[in-house]
């Protein structure tokens, strides 16, 4: 019977915490950082390298029997597509996997010997679940508004709006709000009010450096899709004041927003995690400008405050986990020469130095660090004026040409107004190196990520 097949399956869970034969691994970024890519790479390597791929990873040089894929699942749990993710980038050209749509979950057995002789004289191996889960990360942007009012949500809204990146996109929505009836909160208003404000979305989606888009489900609705739940916008703060039907239904809907879709997304997914990967895409947001970099910074601040950090123990670990370590990660450095990874990983602790001083107060350990997790380029030199000039070799992932340049320095220090106004960073976006099925995917440092990670839990 289902339901005792999903008793037992809990159960089994339950087991595998207790005694440590379980892991559970976040990987925490907004839309574009590379989650889907980090997670597919993960899998890959895991399942299909040896030493020479991954030398950083301990257990690989000489105790590491393998992993595979756990299929024993649940059925009416979705599962990671990773295979398919591979054939993406497996055609020619190669591209990347698309965005993910849903919540989706893999499980990896870890199979490895014991670095104890006593242990390794009396079993054979020793074996760890790795638990991985996906998600659109337009619905991690949701989780700060679990700790804010309706109001208190409308005025960040539109003081967001009013950003210049942002303001032009804006105006037409305001001056709608601006002429409507606050008394009217009829069904069919409020679906034409909630369809315009959903394509204001969409339309910030398009906007290099708009980050912190609400309710991210209006942009991805998943299981959601069609119902009223969703029925969800900002109004302009001083039409609050004035009150009226369609302002106590928006408060409604609020809390409802709060309880019913972003409070069970945060269980299901965040509140078990062991070990949590923070992936950020700090180029990008140097492309698109000093008001883009703030607002990065800003969702990634308001975002991590939802989770609860701090040294492992065993009886919290069963019913109320905290993550005991995190790697903070800038995504996509094969996208700068190498000799500009140092200033990736000094901006990221400049941008997070709130967040990693607050970890750093509940006694979690953490790193930065810089990784590429399926590389995207070759790195080398040319020579210009008698000179050895350090130069990326790739693919654009726009035109498909093929490119051989010079990305530019990326800033050490946090960047002021006078940069951004005497220069523009000019980023490109590449598309995946060409793949052989018969090789293991390149990468930068997945191995350090994986050592950090994992290594203490592999011993």
């Amino acid at each position: 019977m289902d339901w005792l097949k999903k008793a037992r399956w809990h159960s089994e869970q339950l087991t595998k915490r207790t005694f440590h034969r379980q892991l559970r691994l976040g990987v925490t970024g907004l839309s574009g950082a590379g989650k889907t890519a980090l997670l597919t790479a993960i899998v890959h390597q895991l399942t299909q390298s040896h030493s020479s791929h991954l030398p950083f990873f301990s257990v690989m040089q000489n105790r590491w029997l393998g992993a595979r894929i756990d299929d024993n699942q649940l059925p009416q749990l979705p599962r990671f597509a990773f295979e398919k993710n591979l054939s993406y980038l497996q055609q020619q050209p190669a591209c990347w996997p698309p965005s993910t749509v849903g919540w989706s979950q893999l499980t990896l057995a870890l199979r490895y010997q014991s670095e104890s002789s006593l242990r390794a004289r009396f079993q054979d191996y020793q074996e760890t679940e790795l638990v991985l889960v996906d998600y659109p990360g337009e619905w991690l942007l949701d989780l700060p508004m679990l700790q804010q009012s309706y109001q208190q949500w409308c005025e960040q809204s539109w003081l967001l709006f009013a950003q210049p990146h942002r303001a032009a996109t804006a105006e037409s929505f305001k001056q709608k709000l601006r002429t409507i009836d606050l008394n009217d909160a009829s069904v069919l208003s409020v679906q034409e009010l909630c369809g315009e404000y959903s394509t204001l979305l969409q339309q910030f989606r398009e906007v290099a450096g708009a980050y912190l888009n609400q309710p991210g489900r209006l942009l991805v609705p998943g299981e959601f899709e069609g119902t009223p739940l969703l029925q969800l916008l900002p109004l302009l703060p001083e039409q609050l004041a004035q009150g009226g039907a369609l302002v106590d239904l928006m408060q409604k809907h609020f809390a409802s927003y709060q309880t019913q879709v972003i409070e069970p997304f945060y269980r299901q997914y965040f509140s078990g995690l062991d070990r949590q990967v923070v992936l950020v895409d700090i180029l990008g947001a140097l492309n698109a400008g000093e008001s883009a970099l703030l607002e990065l910074k800003q969702s990634l601040l308001l975002i991590l405050q939802s989770f609860d950090y701090g040294p492992e123990h065993w009886l919290r670990r069963i019913f109320k986990p905290r993550i005991s370590k995190v790697l903070f990660a800038v995504s996509k450095a094969d996208h700068v020469t190498p000799d500009q990874h140092q200033a990736l990983t000094l901006l990221l602790q400049q941008l997070l130095l709130q967040h990693l001083q607050s970890v750093k107060f509940q006694l979690c350990p953490y790193e930065v660090m810089a990784i590429a997790a399926i590389k995207a380029s070759e790195a080398g030199f040319v020579k210009q004026n008698g000179l050895q000039q350090a130069c990326l070799r790739g693919f654009s992932a726009t035109t498909g040409e093929a490119l051989t340049y010079y990305p530019g320095d990326v800033p050490r220090y946090w960047p002021d107004h006078q940069l951004f106004t005497e220069h523009h960073f000019e980023f490109q976006s590449l598309a995946p190196l060409p793949w052989p099925k018969q090789q293991v995917l390149q990468h930068i440092r997945l191995d350090h990520l994986l050592e950090y990670l994992l290594g203490d839990k592999l011993t």
